[in-house]
């Protein structure tokens, strides 16, 4: 009597590995299924960094699903959870109907799909887990283990013979140091790749290192649940769940068994949506982690959580690399579209407070900024990118600029908007498109041709690109966009952004530091062992 939890493209599911320590903890016998991962193929970018890799995710053939039908056959459960994105959908779906041909026990989905759109869900599935998952989970495989009914369990949806029963929400958990740490042990971990069960590429979501113990190269966790903003495009828009966050002990505690456990851990990654957050918790967590980690990490940024007497602190921790999201330098479009409230000014300080960071020893000399920005929004007029630009051109050079395409996610705020007002339609939401799943990061193709909208948005990136090189002069920039030089050779721009990206990496020493220890991630013996020189393809 056990539970099978199945995993969609994601081996290094945090929030599913967390569930799998949970339910193991209540004495539930629990197996974790990762069935296809992220894969990276090469794609030409302009980002000003060496990673010429792009996320996909391949096809799923009749192998894969065979072999999954046999491991869940091996295990036996007595109940199968499944969780996913909206982009995958569709593959949940063919999944279920697979799995309930063979097997008598009920299917709960969960994850971010499920928890946004249950009203679409539930018709497909037996059980809907709507928000988080683990006291529900475990009343759920108890009930079904013991032989009780399992139809009015707080925050479950149940399709009885058609009947949906919409049970309430749960209070949220307040004290996240009650859950365990999340399992990155081989323990009743099954990878599923290739049509077979993969034995030695059990790969991290990057490609670079190795998913358990005592292999990780890359230790990834999360201090916090929620997140204190609600932007139009993302699932906190919806949930509003009360920020959250574990103690600095506990937290500590974590990453000092994940250094006993992998002799050779080299990153932490840390996924919470902003860390810089409560500026004591971070002032005892920047001390704490220098004196009993002092490894180099990765966190989220956010322009409004930008003080510096928390920044530096956090970089003289360890603090190494961080992405913070821009998504458009037009005040009047991100507070009345994306609903950010942050204005010009205050991301200019919080991005010279960035670049300040790199005057700061640190465990790395260097210190990678990198700015997201939301592409191919047809309601970013001319004046919207005009905006950006200026905006981008008093940015300290040398940071890294990634665009990433508009995805539509069911129930966003943001899909609300452009559904209401005609301009997509619902072929256009996710899980009817694959956006964010194999579209979500895009460069410059030099066969496309590119017309109207897509021409104008497209010439602005290719000058958004190129503010981020030291060497490229921004008063260029300002003459190219006055004159608008290359409008209808975006070819030749393109290519102009390539040649000073080779330029900027290859003249930049730190790049070169980078290079080196992104090189050295894994082990000379590790990938003498297992055959890969810096990732498998």
């Amino acid at each position: 009597m056990s539970v099978a939890l199945i995993s969609l493209y994601h081996y290094d599911n945090f929030a599913m590995r967390l569930l799998f320590s949970y339910l193991k903890k209540h004495n539930i016998p629990v197996y974790y299924i990762a069935f296809k991962r992220m894969k990276q193929k090469a794609t030409k970018t302009l980002k000003n960094d060496y990673v010429e890799m792009h996320d996909f995710h391949d096809q799923v053939t009749e192998e894969d699903i065979i072999t999954l039908l046999r491991q869940i056959d091996n295990i036996n459960p007595s109940l199968i959870g499944i969780g996913f994105k909206s982009s995958h959908l569709q593959l949940a779906k063919d999944l279920t109907a697979r799995i309930k041909e063979r097997f008598k026990a009920p299917v709960v989905w969960g994850g971010d799909h499920p928890t946004i759109a249950p009203e679409t869900c539930i018709e497909h599935t037996d059980i809907v887990c709507v928000g988080e998952g683990f006291d529900a989970l475990r009343e759920l495989a108890g009930n079904i283990i013991n032989g009780r009914p399992y139809d009015k369990i707080n925050n479950l949806w149940v399709n009885k013979n058609g009947n949906i029963i919409r049970n309430p929400s749960r209070p949220l958990i307040n004290d996240l140091d009650v859950l365990p740490f999340a399992s990155y042990t081989s323990e009743n971990k099954i990878y599923i790749d290739e049509g077979r069960v993969q034995e030695d590429k059990n790969i991290d979501y990057f490609g670079f290192g190795f998913t358990d113990a005592p292999r990780i190269v890359f230790y990834q966790t999360m201090t916090s649940f929620a997140c204190p903003m609600h932007c139009s495009f993302c699932i906190n828009s919806l949930q509003h769940d009360k920020f959250r966050r574990r103690s600095v002990a506990n937290v500590i505690e974590e990453l000092k068994q994940a250094k006993n456990n992998n002799p050779n851990l080299r990153w932490i990654f840390f996924w919470d949506n902003i860390f810089a957050v409560n500026k004591n918790w971070c002032l005892e967590f920047s001390e704490e982690y220098k004196r009993k980690i002092d490894l180099p990490f990765f966190t989220y940024s956010h322009p409004l959580c930008s003080d510096m007497e928390i920044l530096v602190p956090l970089r003289k921790a360890g603090w190494t690399i961080t992405v913070m999201g821009i998504q458009s330098g037009s005040y009047n479009l991100r507070k009345t579209l994306y609903a950010r409230n942050e204005t010009n000014e205050k991301i200019l300080e919080a991005v010279r407070n960035m670049a300040g960071l790199r005057k700061v020893k640190s465990h790395k000399p260097y210190f990678n900024i990198y700015y997201d920005y939301v592409k191919n929004n047809p309601l970013e007029g001319k004046k919207d990118l005009a905006e950006s630009l200026d905006l981008f051109l008093k940015f300290p050079k040398g940071f890294v600029f990634q665009a990433f395409n508009l995805s539509f996610f069911p129930n966003y705020p943001i899909t609300k908007h452009f559904l209401q007002n005609g301009y997509i339609s619902e072929k256009d939401i996710e899980g009817n498109v694959k956006t964010s799943a194999n579209n979500w990061i895009t460069t410059f193709d030099e066969k496309k041709e590119y017309r109207g909208f897509l021409r104008r948005h497209e010439y602005y990136y290719l000058l958004f690109s190129l503010a981020q090189y030291t060497l490229f002069p921004n008063f260029l920039i300002r003459i190219i966009e006055r004159k608008k030089l290359f409008i209808n050779r975006l070819g030749i721009l393109y290519r102009l952004c390539r040649l000073f990206r080779f330029l900027e990496l290859t003249l930049s020493i730190p790049k070169y530091r980078w290079a080196w220890d992104m090189f050295m991630l894994i082990p000379f013996r590790l990938k003498i062992k297992h055959r890969t020189l810096l990732r498998y393809s």
